[in-house]
């Protein structure tokens, strides 16, 4: 019931997102999309660089999984892994404030930890 209830208020935010699509996908973005997505899923091994992968657990249009997936398979020693508990597609644009608050946060947090501040 709480993954409906989320995906509800997410339909409900996400109608009042000015860059909302809500037409048909295009078969040349899907196919671009497919042709990307087994380019990563076949080189990950290989991607040593930091990274921070940011899911919602509710999310209905790409797997929380996939992103477990690439975190679990890639060489890289720095890489975060945050899941946001109730949280669909778009985390900073259509989400609840403390959902966008705390997404604007770890990402902020995380970059200020990799980054030499110069005074």
């Amino acid at each position: 019931m709480h993954e409906l209830n989320g995906y509800l208020t997410f339909l409900g935010l996400a109608q009042t997102n000015h860059v909302f699509y809500s037409g048909n996908p295009r078969v040349g973005t899907m196919l671009e999309l497919t042709r990307l997505v087994d380019h990563i899923d076949a080189n990950m091994y290989r991607f040593d660089a930091p990274f921070l992968a940011l899911h919602g657990t509710s999310d209905t249009i790409t797997s929380p999984e996939g992103s477990k997936d690439l975190y679990e398979r890639a060489a890289a020693k720095d890489r975060t892994l945050k899941l946001y508990e109730g949280a669909c597609h778009s985390l900073i644009q259509g989400e609840q404030d403390d959902i966008k608050e705390a997404v604007l946060q770890d990402m902020k947090t995380w970059l200020d930890e990799r980054v030499e501040r110069k005074q």
